[in-house]
């Protein structure tokens, strides 16, 4: 009777953990669309560090009115400067660049490939070696990933160079997001996410100067500076808070598939907003990406 109790009670809060997950994974699909939009009008590196910037002046009053604890000792130090730098700081400049030289389609896709970078970060993290299913799948999101970028993009927006610079994105964000998951366990989510951001924004905060005169910011538009406000309250903020908290309340379990989502809104978003082809190796780019990556989740 106490067993059917305690599940009759965490069907709800699953259900809502669930749609707190939904429009996280929504903003994060819309990221590359937004970015798409973005470095059309403001230089690629000026958007990377004004999002960071601009989510940092959010993020860090809100942190010390809240009393967030910052971390103790080196190794916390080290875990959040691997946060911060990874998933806030080279994330952002290598993604808003990479996606100045290829499509959206691409970078979405590239994207797709965080969970095999965060497991096997998390592998290393561990020193144990992921089990012959994680390694299957793998290669098979790799083979994806590698259709995907040496096949003919026939509308000219793709390229090697802006697909590498996505790829070291990826790589940036997914072992930012394993420290940041340990760190995790120490602070706190809100902690761990809010004093990353500022950290990260410390680490940009130099580049301003160098950055912010490749703009002609008289002539940004409203779609410029609603794409990088997007970037700033949503991809930044809002969807890590409402991820964070829906993977505490809902369990991992029930709440990580949903990822396998943001990709396909991404790819929704480049043919809906800028008339991308979906060419047939996209496709089975696609199959083989997310069939590749729900393997490894098993492994």
């Amino acid at each position: 009777m106490t067993a059917l109790t305690k599940d009759a009670g965490a069907r709800p809060q699953a259900a809502v953990a669930f749609l707190a997950a939904l429009p996280a994974i929504i903003m994060w699909g819309a990221t590359p669309a937004a970015t798409a939009i973005t470095v059309d009008e403001i230089d690629p590196l000026g958007a990377g560090v004004l999002r960071t910037l601009l989510a940092a002046a959010i993020v860090v009053p809100a942190a010390l009115m809240l009393r967030l604890p910052l971390p103790r000792g080196r190794a916390q130090w080290g875990l959040l400067l691997m946060s911060g730098f990874g998933g806030f700081a080279g994330f952002t400049l290598l993604f808003s660049y990479g996606l100045s030289l290829t499509s959206t389609a691409h970078a979405a896709l590239i994207l797709a490939g965080l969970p095999i970078v965060a497991g096997l970060g998390n592998a290393l993290f561990d020193r144990r070696m992921p089990r012959i299913i994680w390694w299957i799948g793998v290669s098979i999101a790799f083979a994806g990933e590698l259709l995907m970028i040496t096949s003919r993009d026939p509308g000219g927006q793709a390229s090697l160079a802006g697909d590498m610079f996505c790829i070291a994105a990826m790589v940036c964000s997914g072992m930012g997001y394993v420290a940041g998951s340990r760190l995790t366990l120490k602070i706190g989510t809100w902690a761990t996410t809010f004093w990353g951001i500022g950290l990260a924004a410390v680490i940009q905060l130099p580049l301003l100067p160098w950055v912010i005169g490749g703009t002609e910011w008289a002539t940004v538009s409203a779609a410029g500076w609603s794409g990088l406000g997007f970037l700033v309250v949503f991809s930044s903020v809002v969807g890590y808070c409402l991820w964070y908290w829906a993977m505490a309340t809902g369990g991992v379990v029930r709440i990580a598939p949903i990822q396998f989502a943001q990709p396909v809104v991404s790819l929704v978003l480049a043919v809906a907003l800028f008339s991308e082809a979906i060419t047939v190796p996209i496709a089975v780019a696609t199959v083989a990406i997310l069939a590749g990556i729900a393997l490894a989740r098993r492994g």
